[in-house]
């Protein structure tokens, strides 16, 4: 009797797609930070690897480092690193959400001095008068062509109040 059950066999093509989206997935960590890295929690070997795919320079030394850092990947169990890259995702994507806030907050207490009653209505724990002055400098500072050292300090200002907020 012939076993036709056809889940058990997985073909060729299908295994080599599988190792092609390890390696990408490989590649995509050694991208990010090296305390990113360590929130995976991956044995000492496949650390190592990560970091010196990181580090290389030559395509071809990084095209071997990944088909081994793939290598050793597909030896363990990856759903965890799965859901740990897509948290990564979801926080950078936040993180660019209320940078994109902050900065159209500053833009706007830069060009419209009305808009400055409207922050403090929305933010009222902010310290009124540093803002003022520190939104009056980085005007002199923008309108001198000078470095954006009020500029930063304004950005700053404004995120401590709207993280605390959020």
């Amino acid at each position: 009797m012939v076993d036709l059950n056809k889940d058990s066999v997985i073909s060729k093509t299908e295994l080599k797609k599988e190792s092609k989206k390890i390696q990408q997935f490989g590649r995509k960590i050694s991208e990010l930070t090296i305390s990113n890295i360590e929130a995976f929690k991956f044995p000492i070997n496949i650390f190592e690897a990560t970091i010196e795919l990181k580090n290389l320079k030559s395509n071809s030394a990084k095209k071997r480092q990944v088909q081994y850092l793939g290598k050793l990947l597909r030896e363990i169990d990856l759903t965890d690193a799965f859901l740990i890259m897509k948290q990564l995702k979801v926080t950078s994507q936040k993180e660019i959400q209320s940078n994109h806030i902050i900065e159209g907050w500053r833009d706007k207490l830069l060009s419209n001095n009305n808009s400055i009653t409207e922050f403090v209505e929305k933010y009222p724990q902010i310290d009124r008068q540093s803002l003022r002055q520190t939104i009056s400098n980085a005007q002199k500072e923008k309108e001198g062509n000078k470095p954006p050292k009020y500029l930063r300090q304004l950005f700053k200002l404004i995120k401590d109040i709207v993280i605390l907020k959020v």
